[in-house]
């Protein structure tokens, strides 16, 4: 089995899933970092800059299609990046063949956490603090299609602890 963790970017997927495959004494794979491991240890922010970001999803789907098939057999918790469900081709496999949950938090906390480390994000990383709220709202709308359309659970993460949110999910499962 694989349970997937979407969500939007700072809601804490990686974190998450880290925790939760320990718990699970299971294998954690981040689609970002498989990805940078594929493409010879290039930064998502370099794959971005040197492909756009058009080009950088059809990687991304080629990666996600190559590391399910090679994990069906296995008990693995995948965390996606954020923008992995705006694609078509990912929001099939990851509903076909994963246990998806939505990790959701407000644009508020999404907000706070992103004026932080925004420039270790490509698709916000040059917003000032100004445009920023504007640039994350529009980017959840399109994304948030994805999140619900795959997800069997969504646990809503605004004021919970690690654990109490390992808790939530564990429930699901």
């Amino acid at each position: 089995m694989v349970i997937s963790l979407t969500g939007f970017m700072g809601v804490g997927k990686s974190t998450i899933a880290a925790a939760l495959s320990r718990h699970l004494y299971c294998k954690h794979l981040d689609l970002d970092i498989y990805i940078e491991e594929l493409n010879n240890g290039k930064t998502i922010d370099e794959l971005f800059e040197i492909m756009g970001e058009d080009k950088f999803r059809e990687t991304e789907e080629e990666a996600l299609k190559k590391l399910l098939s090679e994990n069906k057999e296995k008990v693995l918790v995948l965390s996606l990046g954020g923008g992995t469900l705006i694609s078509d081709k990912n929001r099939e496999l990851i509903l076909n063949k994963t246990k998806c949950i939505y990790l959701k938090a407000t644009l508020e906390t999404l907000n706070k956490r992103l004026e932080k480390s925004r420039k270790q994000r490509p698709l916000v990383k040059n917003e000032e603090v100004e445009s920023l709220k504007e640039r994350i709202t529009n980017l959840y709308k399109e994304r948030e299609v994805g999140y619900n359309y795959c997800s069997s659970v969504t646990i809503e993460v605004d004021n919970l602890s690690l654990k109490e949110v390992l808790i939530k999910i564990l429930a699901t499962i």
